[in-house]
């Protein structure tokens, strides 16, 4: 994982709890609070399609999600405990958006937007399904060389209790820093919904990086599935 360190920048206080998107059933409903009515659908996806909805004038939307082919989560590495490695899991790829039948791009639960797509406080959530309760819990230290010399270091903190059927899980930048020589970032992953996570439109054209913080990691739940 890059970490460039003009990514991260502007501090977020805002830690007002918010709701969930998702019911443990699968119904993910929300607004769209930046969309002048050009979208008209909305497609969820894990491989195949796994739920749609249609999108209001103002933006609402309700899907009705399918249960995903489901992997076992497996062991994670030394310092994160999985506390049933047999659990199944999988989530949401991606919440592509239709208008007129044609493509445009997708949606995602978070708080930044087109205009300042990363910086510390920098919230997105997972939608996962999983065929039972159970915890992932402790933190993971990654450390790398970049092609430039640079020392990268990034901290994975670790607090989700995952209930049966339909979870949000929310990834968190708590902090960045860098000298000429390393940067280290910390994130957390855990189940804590912010008030100022919200569903955001983002146009077909943003890179590839930026789909993936919107939206989730395809394979996601595999072994080590949150770590990239």
């Amino acid at each position: 994982m890059a970490l460039v360190a003009a990514f991260y920048s502007c501090q977020r206080n805002d830690v007002t709890i918010g709701s969930s998107s998702i019911t443990s059933d699968g119904i993910v409903s929300g607004t769209i609070v930046n969309d002048s009515n050009r979208i008209d659908s909305v497609k969820a996806y894990y491989v195949n399609l796994i739920g749609k909805s249609v999108v209001s004038s103002d933006g609402k939307f309700s899907i009705v999600l399918s249960t995903p082919v489901l992997y076992k989560i497996g062991t994670f590495p030394i310092g994160v405990v999985v506390s049933d490695t047999t659990a199944m899991t999988e989530s949401v790829s991606v919440f592509d958006v239709d208008k007129g039948g044609v493509y445009i791009g997708y949606i995602g639960k978070s708080n930044y937007g087109i205009n300042d797509i990363v910086k510390i406080g920098r919230s997105t959530s997972i939608f996962l399904y999983s065929d039972r309760g159970f915890t992932i819990k402790g933190t993971y230290i990654q450390t790398n060389t970049s092609s430039t010399g640079i020392i990268q270091t990034l901290k994975m903190n670790y607090n989700i209790i995952f209930k049966k059927g339909w979870n949000e899980v929310v990834l968190k930048l708590d902090s960045y820093s860098t000298t000429s020589t390393t940067s280290t970032a910390v994130e957390t992953y855990s189940n804590t919904v912010t008030s100022d996570l919200q569903w955001r439109y983002y146009p077909y054209y943003n890179p590839y990086a930026v789909r993936a913080k919107a939206c989730g990691l395809h394979g996601v739940a595999r072994q080590g599935f949150l770590f990239r």
